[in-house]
This record gives structure tokens, sequence and C-alpha cells, in this order.
């Protein structure tokens, strides 16, 4: 509808029925202006004649739909007849809208379901009950993909575990040869086992992983008051901050803090009730609760908690029937004063699918984030991991890998886990050259600098590409972009600067600017930062020809505007739909104005151009 209303010969009415008698009488000195446009009832004569229903009922049976009760209205009185066929028809657009719906799925392996409902569905009568089991097959499906997605993601990270073991293997055999000390048997399955974490040891009583506590627990600026919310919680539980939601991307220690939280309690409250779980183990459980009729029973145990903690709430996504019954699992806890804490990756109101009565309830405590640590905070944790290793490694050594790896806390304990098992393996002391060989696949991955002038980047550009362009100001983006659009059909430029400004100082020919704003100009186009907008725009472009070039500059308005998760979605769907064509895409950045995982993220998406 939001693509369809910028279509000129489209026209949208939104129509409400509303009931005036009880509001004059509510408000009996008020007044009643007319509309200015009134809505005409059919006469009777504009009324189908049992002609035209026969006609009506005649096309229905051929759709397949079941109308013997019809043929029994049509052949009494009229007047009936047609209530009754309205009624139908009624039933008939809502069958035609789950049908789409159902056209949308991808119902490959549930196959016997659709037939059920599309059975039920050729008695529009039965609307209601087929409009419940395509809801129940959306979620199904939605479960399928979710677990395929899980699945997808632990093969990739094993895969890249086994790459990386395969890299080190490679690299121990290559030098125990040169060093003439043969492969001592060594397997690839040894190094793998050599690199990997030591395995958590949990507590059988309330799953908490015991070495997750806050003494092991690094402190800097960027997570330093998620830890004191956390300890204030630890140390007085029911009335420090409840609930207390603790955020953050991935590998940032979040679910650190929160098993931090239960070892301190059931260390320093033995009676205390604690229980640690994720959404997912909670989502399986209360599913075989539901199988094998023991609801009862998962109620009575999560509902006489003394303290709730859940970890990954925004896996909550999409299961409506797991947030039912975890919004009164959280009632009867938080009434009962109960200490409740939970983890996400993003703030409750960016989940997608959460109930807002949820929403409302995880903000209603407090909410602590942790960003991804800066230098200083990445070398204590190197310098606390090496020392828990019992290996002395040098600080130039730990400063490299501090340098390599900088949002992710797992990530920079797997690098230096693997440059201690090469030093292990090899049984040498690990040295600045040895890490920098080990690591050789991060360094990979570095952004492209030095590209000092604009046109060593233009020879660069491939059609089909997108490109982060990483500059303070927007200068040699600019020019870069006016290249691009003369070599082929054009431009478009979404830009935040004025258009007057911008045609001042740089040549951009024939390319059409749009001045990314909310207010209105009598003088420039204009398009404000919702996302559906832009993409229309841009695509609507990219129609009229084979090639060209598109360059936003802004992205920290959009972000402002929307949030970071729903601008990263958008240029998925850009930068997948640019790479079929022959288009450049390029997207403006100044690295200050967004987080610094932020600019990872984008990094990984895009090839970087840095101009220096």
């Amino acid at each position: 509808m939001w693509q369809d209303s910028y279509d000129a010969t489209c026209s949208v009415e939104l129509h409400a029925r509303v009931e005036l008698e009880p509001i004059l009488r509510e408000h009996p000195q008020g007044a009643l202006d007319r509309a200015k446009r009134v809505v005409k009832k059919p006469r009777v004569a504009d009324a189908p004649t049992r002609e035209a229903l026969e006609k009506r009922l005649a096309s229905w049976k051929e759709e397949g739909f079941e109308a013997r009760d019809l043929e029994a209205a049509l052949a009494g009185d009229l007047e009936t007849g047609r209530a009754a066929f309205a009624a139908y028809e009624e039933n008939v657009k809502k069958v035609g809208l789950l049908r789409e719906i159902l056209k949308g799925f991808d119902t490959k392996g549930f196959e016997a379901r659709v037939t059920t409902i599309e059975e039920k569905m050729k008695d529009p009568r039965k609307h209601m009950a087929a409009e419940a089991d395509v809801e129940e097959l959306r979620e199904a499906i939605d479960k399928r993909a979710r677990d395929l997605e899980s699945r997808a993601a632990d093969t990739a990270r094993e895969r890249e575990i086994q790459d990386r073991a395969r890299h080190v293997f490679e690299m121990v055999l290559k030098h125990r040869q040169e060093a003439g000390k043969g492969t001592g048997g060594l397997t690839e399955s040894a190094v793998i086992q050599a690199m990997e974490e030591k395995p958590t040891a949990r507590d059988e009583k309330t799953n908490l992983i015991r070495q997750f506590n806050f003494d092991t627990f690094v402190v800097g600026p960027s997570n330093r008051f998620a830890h004191a919310a956390s300890l204030a919680v630890s140390k007085a539980p029911h009335s420090a901050y409840n609930p207390l939601l603790i955020t953050s991307g991935p590998g940032l220690g979040k679910t650190h803090l929160l098993n931090g939280i239960g070892n301190y309690i059931a260390q320093n409250a033995g009676s205390a009730r604690v229980l640690y779980l994720s959404v997912e183990a909670f989502t399986n459980e209360m599913r075989e609760a539901q199988t094998s009729g023991k609801m009862a029973d998962f109620r009575e145990k999560y509902r006489n908690l003394d303290v709730f903690l859940l970890d990954d709430v925004h896996f909550l996504s999409g299961r409506g029937d797991v947030q039912e019954e975890l919004f009164h699992t959280f009632n009867e806890l938080y009434n009962k004063g109960e200490q409740i804490a939970l983890t996400s990756d993003r703030p409750p109101k960016e989940v997608p699918e959460l109930e807002d009565r949820l929403v409302s309830r995880f903000e209603s405590g407090l909410i602590a984030d942790i960003q991804p640590p800066e230098y200083e905070t990445r070398i204590a944790i190197l310098r606390r991991r090496a020392k828990d290793a019992g290996v002395e490694v040098e600080e130039e050594v730990l400063a490299t890998i501090a340098t390599l790896v900088s949002d992710n806390v797992r990530e920079l304990g797997g690098a230096l886990n693997r440059v201690l098992a090469f030093s292990a393996l090899m049984g040498e002391p690990v040295t600045l050259e040895m890490t920098k060989e080990v690591l050789r696949d991060l360094t990979a991955h570095e952004p492209k600098r030095g590209k000092a002038k604009v046109e060593d980047a233009e020879r660069d550009l491939k059609p089909g590409g997108a490109y982060l362009v990483k500059e303070e100001r927007p200068t040699d983006c600019f020019r870069l972009f006016s290249r691009a659009a003369a070599g082929g059909d054009g431009g478009v430029l979404i830009t935040r600067s004025n258009p007057k400004r911008v045609r001042e100082k740089f040549d951009l020919g024939s390319a059409r600017i749009l001045w990314l704003t909310d207010r209105d100009s009598s003088s420039e186009d204009t398009i404000p930062p919702v996302l559906e907008r832009i993409i229309y725009e841009i695509e609507e472009f990219m129609k009229k020809g084979t090639r060209g070039a598109i360059l936003i500059d802004g992205i920290e308005y959009l972000v402002s505007n929307n949030s970071f998760d729903a601008v990263l979605k958008f240029l998925r769907r850009l930068i997948d739909h640019v790479s079929e064509t022959r288009y450049t895409f390029l997207l403006s950045l100044s690295p200050a104005t967004l987080k610094e995982q932020e600019v990872k993220i984008l990094e990984r998406e895009m090839e970087t151009l840095v101009f220096t």
C-alpha cells in the first residue's frame, strides 16, 4: 500500500463507522457537522436482481465454494437472499485474503496442512477457523526458519573453527618440517582441542555457568554501568532494579553478567531459588510440558522462583504462545517482588513482533547497555586470559591482537587461543611474528586504505558493487559519485546537505538530488527519513536505465530516526538488489557518527574505501 500510494493513479480512502447517538448523549452541548462528502446508500434500483445473484452463485460454485445454503436462500424471499449473499460475499473476500497470505508462505514440507486449510476455505463461513489454522501454519513455518537459521549459524561456526584449526595445523606441520622435528603424530582434532575454550561447568540445580562470576569479569568504560547495575541487583535483589535488562551485541559479556548475578546470590543467599536459562530452553521446556500435559508443573516451577534469569529475550520474536506464557510468569514473579534479570541483543522496542505489554514490562526497570570494549579494556581482557592460561605474553603481542579484534570479546579470546595453541604445539614462546602469521586471516579483512585519489578509487568500482566510503566530510565521495553517474545513465543522490549547496560545490550533471529532511521545500525535492519511501525512490530510479550510481549521505540521520537494525535491513535489501544490476551503490560514512560495532557490521556488508 505504501508503494502504491506514490503512484499518481492511486487513491487511498480510510473508512470508519461511528455510532453517533451515544456520543451525542454524552456531550449534549456538542454540535455535529455534516461530512463534506456524503457516501450515498445504494438505491433499491442498484440492489442486485435475482438473475444477478444467480450468476454470482454460479461463479462461486465454479471456484469450488460450498454454496448450498445460498441456493436455499435464493429460492425464498429476495431481500433475505440479498442479505445472505452480501454476508457470504464478505466471507469470500476474507477467504481470498487468506489465500493470498498462503501464497506468500514457503509451505514445502507442510503440504498436508495446506490441503486441510484449503478444504476448510471452500466453505467461506469457516474463514475464522481457517484463519486460526493459517496463523498456526505461519508459526510452524517461522519456527522451522528459526531452527534452520540456528543450525546454519552453528554449522558456520563449526566450519570457521575447523578452517582456523586447519590453518594452524598446516602452519605447525610446515614449521615442524622446516625445523626437522617431524609431525610427531599431530592431528587436526588435536589442534581444535588445543584452541577450544575450557568447557563450561554448570550447576545442576540453578543451571548457572560457574566460571561466569564478577571476579572473572574485566570492567572498563564500555561495561562499567552494566557491571555496577548487576552487582547492585546481586547485593540487594528484589529492591535495586527490577527487572534489570542488559543489552549488547553478541560476545560482549551480557551472559557473563547474568550468570554473575545468579552465582553471587546463590553463594550469599543459599536458600534463594535461582534459575538461569535461555529463551530457547524456556521455549523447549514449555513445548514439552504442553505435549505431555504437565503445564501445571511447568508453571509451578517458574512462578515460585526467587530469582529468574532469562537470556536472549530477542528470540521471543514471533513466538506468540511463548510470549503469552512468559507474560503471566513475569507478572506473577513481579507482583510477589521476586527478582527478574534479562538480556537482549537490542532494546525491547526494536525486537520485531514482541508484544507491547512485554515491551513495557521489560522497560519498566533499568536497561543497562554494554558497548564494544575500548582498546585499553581489550588489552586488560587479553592480559587476564593469558594469566589464567599461565602463559607470559609480551605487551606488543597483546596490542596486536587487541588492534585486530575490536568488537567482540569472544572473538578476542579466540584469537589469543589460536596463538597460544600454535605456541604450545610448536614448543616455542609467543612472539610478535608468530602472532601476525597465525592471525593473518584477520589482517586480510582490514579495509582498503591510502586511496589518495578519486581516480584510483574509480578504477576499482565494479558494476553491481556496494562501497562504504569512510571520510570525515563526503568531499571525495561526492566526486566519486559524480564520475560514476556520468559514466552510466545518471545517478540519484540522497543527502542531508541542502541540494543548492551541493550543486554549488560539486558538478553533478543531471544527477537527481533528494534532500533527506522532514521539512518541506518549495525549491528542492525532499524525502523524509522513511526507509520504505527511500527504497521505493531508488528502485524506481533503477528501472529507468541499465547502469549508474546511487549515493546515500546521511546514514546517521536515518539511524536516529529509525534504528540501526532497521537501517541495516534496508541496506542489505538495497545491496542485494544492486548486486544483480550494473549500478554502483556508495554509502558515505563519517566513522565517528556511529558506534564502533555498527561500523564493523557495515564493513562486513560492503567493500570499504578510506580516503586519506
